[in-house]
């Protein structure tokens, strides 16, 4: 019992959390880059494939800024994590109107998108502690792709088996809103959950774990530290599923429901099969289409929008390419609540001429102010959503563009660069490793918002906590317990370790200052590279022959590195702010450079390691 409860008994302060999708994703959403460009260089954790032969494992938006994973295991009913239907901090799940259910490989290549009109959450607590961590929602319309089956056997027969994890979840590279595969092995089972090797990661939430059969068992629920103590690492930290064998009734009772049909009366254009015909909002105009009258729509809604008086939908203008369903995008023509309008995203270089928003990849095509008509990247102001040197043309939480910082005449918000407190809306110009930009005084990470963390100076910092090979200035940029090891002017976030097998893919464990710690083998950020194999990154930009790694506001690069943006701008690259000029034209996967590893991929320099309290968790401010 020892060894069960001291995980269990941590579980609640474990939880991974949704995705947030409007500072992404949009940090999250993977960014769709072509081999060509780049080569086919970003792994998914613990060695996945990107998933294409399981259409009914689904992507779940939440409107209000969130995202997991779920499964169709029948025509009308989907299956997915409690946690990830809960409103806020409330205990109870939030409305069916916030939900939307896509069918895709990722956030960028949808074919479907359905709504729901029923919300189910297993009986139980919401903080998951007793592993009820089970929610359904009923489809207001039959799905197209077949059902996925679901176990009715106790998961304790999965001990040592090997199992397959599916998910949209985060990448290594910070990214995610791409579906991958992987496969690996359960440890074991204890109070409802099934516990599994590192497989998992924020996004992941809701997502199935599939027996050998393709049967479903579980649902991810959270990630956590073996140790109880330290915070777990996405990535490297093992995983929990909440089993479905206890709640079995309430998902054979749902699916008996959602092929009931109770009938209201004639058909009415709200999403639902009111006359119980087998046909939903038969004789409605799709969102899209002309319309006239509100009660013709699909949706209720007919307006005027930029694509002329059509049947639409509200969305959020800062993430276009997310809430209305595929082949329609949300236009921000009338403010930060977008309209859904037909249209798909061009091939325009990012800051290119364009005519209309689909030109360009960013479905964003505006004159700032400037006189110029271009492509560019919406944000909100005084949120911090433009990448390095860039500032967002509108007031504090209006709508607008990312542009160059120096067109911008007006008090600088969120992350802007800066140069003295007055050109700052909160009076503060902070100067972090090189790069000046505007911060606010915070208490916790939720005063600063995503993509940024509130150090032990009370004030906001780009960056998110980095794990191992991560760049760093002090030890408050690393994942605890991990610290920031020094070597000549390298830095970078590592661990304790053992064996090489405790390190990272492109580090060995190497004796340091009496500890053995991971450290480099292959280039990290910054280092110079011949190839994509040269960079524990697994990206080498051939601008400058250096190791980087994909970014954008809601995955930022770490201390002493700028974002900047590559193609039509929907990514960008860490590279030193001295190459952070203007965008790039997209290229990694370079030809020659002059390689700073010795011949067999060890540092020709010795170690001397600098640690930093490694081992030892950081005090937070509150």
């Amino acid at each position: 019992m020892s060894r069960c409860s001291s995980r269990g008994s941590r579980l609640a302060s474990s939880l991974v959390a949704s995705a947030c999708i409007a500072a992404l994703l949009l940090s999250g959403c993977a960014v769709d880059v072509g081999p060509e460009s780049f080569g086919e260089s970003r792994a998914p954790i613990a060695g996945g494939v990107v998933e294409t032969g399981y259409p009914s494992v689904v992507f779940l938006y939440i409107t209000t800024g969130a995202a997991c994973t779920a499964s169709i295991i029948a025509p009308r009913v989907v299956l997915t994590a409690k946690h990830c239907v809960r409103a806020g901090s409330t205990d109870a799940a939030s409305p069916a109107r916030d939900f939307q259910v896509y069918v895709g490989s990722s956030v960028r290549s949808l074919s479907q998108m359905y709504t729901v009109s029923e919300v189910i959450t297993a009986p139980g607590s919401w903080n998951i502690e007793d592993g009820s961590d089970i929610a359904l929602l009923i489809l207001s319309s039959p799905a197209a792709e077949a059902s996925m089956p679901y176990s009715r056997e106790r998961p304790n027969r999965l001990t040592g088996a090997t199992i397959t994890a599916i998910g949209y979840g985060e990448l290594p590279d910070g990214s995610s809103g791409t579906k991958y595969r992987v496969n690996t092995v359960v440890e074991y089972t204890m109070n409802n959950f099934v516990f599994v090797d590192p497989s998992v990661c924020s996004g992941d939430s809701g997502g199935p774990l599939l027996d050998s059969t393709g049967a479903i068992h579980g649902v991810a629920s959270f990630i956590y530290s073996p140790d109880g103590t330290s915070s777990p690492r996405c990535g490297t930290a093992p995983g929990a599923y909440s089993a479905i064998y206890p709640y079995l009734d309430l998902i054979d009772q749902a699916i008996m429901d959602s092929g009931t049909c109770v009938p209201s009366g004639a058909e009415v254009c709200d999403g639902r099969d009111n006359d119980c015909n087998g046909s939903v909002d038969e004789g409605c105009t799709a969102l899209g289409g002309a319309c006239t009258t509100s009660d013709t729509c699909v949706g209720g809604r007919c307006e005027t929008t930029v694509a002329g008086q059509i049947c639409t939908q509200a969305c959020d203008s800062v993430t276009p390419y997310l809430g209305c369903p595929p082949g329609l995008y949300c236009s921000g023509a009338t403010g930060c609540e977008g309209r859904c309008v037909p249209g798909t995203a061009g091939t325009t270089a990012y800051d290119a001429p364009c005519t209309t928003d689909t030109d360009c990849g960013t479905l964003l095509c505006v004159d700032p102010g400037d006189g110029n008509r271009r492509c560019l990247a919406p944000c909100r102001g005084d949120a911090g959503e433009c990448v390095t040197g860039e500032a967002c043309a509108a007031g504090a939480g209006a709508c607008g563009a990312c542009v160059p910082a120096e067109i911008v005449a007006s008090t600088r918000g969120l992350g802007e660069p800066c140069t003295t407190d007055p050109e700052c809306l909160s009076a503060r110009c902070l100067t972090d490793a090189g790069l000046s930009y505007c911060s606010r005084t915070c208490a916790d990470d939720a005063a600063c918002g995503a993509g940024y963390r509130c150090l032990a100076d009370g004030l906001c910092h780009r960056g998110a906590a980095e794990a191992t090979g991560g760049p760093c200035r002090t030890d408050e940029n690393c994942i605890a317990p991990g610290a920031c090891a020094v070597r000549g002017s390298e830095r970078w976030c590592t661990v304790t370790c053992a064996t090489d097998t405790e390190c990272p893919t492109g580090f060995h464990c190497e004796a340091a200052g009496g500890a053995n710690v991971c450290a480099p083998v292959l280039g990290l950020i910054g280092d110079h590279c011949a190839a994509n194999e040269d960079c524990a990154t697994g990206l080498c930009e051939f601008g400058s022959h250096v190791c980087t790694r994909f970014c954008d506001f809601d995955s930022p690069c770490g201390p002493g590195n700028a974002c900047v943006r590559i193609g039509d701008g929907t990514a960008g690259i860490c590279l030193a702010p001295t190459a952070a000029v203007t965008p790039r034209a997209s290229g990694c996967g370079c030809r020659v450079a002059s390689g700073s590893r010795g011949a067999n991929g060890v540092l020709a320099a010795s170690l001397t390691l600098v640690l930093f309290a490694l081992g030892r968790r950081r005090a937070r401010r509150r």
